[in-house]
This record gives structure tokens, C-alpha cells and sequence, in this order.
């Protein structure tokens, strides 16, 4: 897909539709609804950490045209700062970035670092 989805939200009823485009064989293009807009797919995400920020999220998007992004929870619920502010205000607001964002859960972090508290 050449451009960019408006980060307008999908209509209630659309929202975690998969939208099949186009088939090849078992590969498949196709859109993700989401509340802040559509997906394209398939799509690699950048990953971003919100305490180290080596390009900032909104310059991803405003120059680069990144679609979406992964951060992970156990990160933002490590810390309190962030942990607080996301609860506040949402993931969108502290990352700064108007687009889909995905979440991981932290998984690989609990097994490095041990049990979470």
C-alpha cells in the first residue's frame, strides 16, 4: 500500500475486522480496523521503548509515514512515571503517536529479569 491510513477511528461495528485485498497462494495483503485507524498488512512495526527514544514516535509518523508501532507493557508497568501517565491519559498520549499501536506483554522481560512484583 502506497499510503498512509487516516488515524480517524473505524466505525464501532468494523473494529478487529481483517480485510482481506488481495490472495496469493496462502499469503494474504489485507487492512486491520482499529480504533485509531487501519492497518495495513502485512507490516513491520518499529519498536519503541518509551524511556530511550532514538527517533521519536511522531517523527515516525509525520516523516517516515509509520503506520504503527509495538511498545511493551511491562515497560510503562516497571514505571511509575510512565505507568501512571499511560492510566491517565493512554498509550497514544504518552508515546505521542496518532497511529496503531501494539502492545506486548512483557513475557520475555518477566523470564529475563525474574518474577514480576
Amino acid at each position: 500500500m502506497s499510503t498512509r491510513p487516516d488515524p480517524t477511528p473505524c466505525r464501532p461495528q468494523d473494529i478487529g475486522k481483517f480485510e482481506i485485498i488481495q490472495r496469493d497462494g496462502a499469503a494474504r495483503i489485507g487492512r486491520i480496523h482499529t480504533k485509531h485507524g487501519l492497518l495495513n498488512t502485512p507490516m513491520l512495526l518499529p519498536v519503541v521503548n518509551p524511556n530511550i527514544r532514538t527517533i521519536e514516535p511522531r517523527e515516525m509518523w509525520d516523516k517516515y509515514r509509520v503506520e504503527g508501532l509495538i511498545t511493551n507493557s511491562y515497560v510503562m508497568w516497571k514505571h511509575d512515571d510512565l505507568s501512571e501517565f499511560a492510566l491517565e491519559k493512554g498509550v497514544h498520549e504518552l508515546i505521542d503517536f496518532p497511529g496503531v499501536i501494539v502492545t506486548d506483554s512483557g513475557t520475555f522481560q518477566s523470564y529475563v529479569y525474574g518474577d514480576v512484583e
